[in-house]
């Protein structure tokens, strides 16, 4: 045996209708190893439009978080909107979408896949969860869902992927965040979620900078404009239904020098000029 795709939730084959229904929490379900390394999963949310057209971001949202555990250590906690995010920056790909703009018909989101990395231990009990958030006008909706398994371990360390979710303070300024990186592996990566946009006669967002303090020392000065570039992010004007997903978010690659949350840690200052928003932080970690 080589690659292996495990159906993890879809309809029984043969079926003329994709997915299977997801109008309400999943699991937690156990997997049962299908080889010798777990490389991904892959994901499908689909559904019927009622009413009035709905968005991409709607689509969404109706996954609210998707959750990996090896034993008691959660891997990935991710809402799809992040999970999108995630794909785009760490296999510069995008999944395909269809954004119905009629009053009835479907909407999907297509292939989202995100990186596990996992070397399968017989001892360790591996299981996965889906939690649904009802959406207006989106309704029917469906699940494909699968794992990817390969049949001989690649030298790639097993991937951490939870946010930090934070609400910015009444007031503006230098705005230490409750959290602490540490006995963990090294971070790749770091993604950051702003829920209000720099645009034409808006030059503020929630976090405007992060300052990385690295095991007590303060190191990069990270601005949310200054960012890297990612798959699917487009310029001022109208976007693409993916472009509207994924303009929120900025990114920093640390790949070819990562910062060590292992034997040190890192905390997070923020430099926030737009008050009482949703803020999610994310950093890519490799676990050691």
């Amino acid at each position: 045996m080589s690659k292996y795709f495990d159906p993890l939730f879809d309809a029984a084959a043969p079926n003329a209708e994709p997915g299977q229904n997801f109008t309400a929490n999943q699991g937690p379900n156990v997997l049962a190893p299908r080889g010798v390394f777990l490389d991904s999963f892959k994901m499908t949310i689909f559904g019927d439009v009622t009413t009035a057209p709905v968005t991409i971001e709607t689509v969404a949202a109706v996954m609210s978080q998707f959750t990996f555990k090896a034993g008691q250590e959660t891997r990935i906690q991710l809402g799809l909107q992040d999970m999108i995010a995630v794909m785009a920056v760490f296999y510069n790909k995008l999944p395909k979408v269809w954004e119905n703009t009629d009053s009835t018909g479907t909407s999907y989101i297509a292939g989202v896949k995100i990186p596990v990395h996992e070397v399968i231990d017989r001892n360790i009990t591996y299981s996965w969860s889906a939690n649904y958030a009802a959406q207006t006008n989106f309704s029917v909706v469906k699940m494909v869902l699968e794992a990817e398994y390969l049949s001989v371990a690649p030298a790639k360390k097993p991937l951490i992927l939870v946010p930090i979710s934070w609400t910015t303070p009444g007031s503006t300024g230098m705005t230490a965040i409750n959290a602490r990186l540490q006995n963990l592996g090294s971070m790749i990566g770091l993604l950051l979620f702003n829920t209000t946009l720099f645009s034409d006669g808006l030059d503020v967002t929630e976090v405007q900078r992060i300052q990385l303090v690295e095991s007590g020392k303060q190191t990069s000065m990270l601005s949310s404009l200054n960012a890297q570039n990612i798959e699917g992010q487009d310029g001022y004007g109208d976007l693409a239904p993916l472009g509207e997903v994924l303009q929120n978010y900025s990114y920093w690659d640390f790949s070819d020098d990562p910062i060590d949350v292992k034997a040190g840690y890192l905390e997070f200052i923020a430099d926030v000029q737009a008050t009482a928003g949703a803020v999610r932080i994310i950093p890519i970690i490799e676990k050691v």
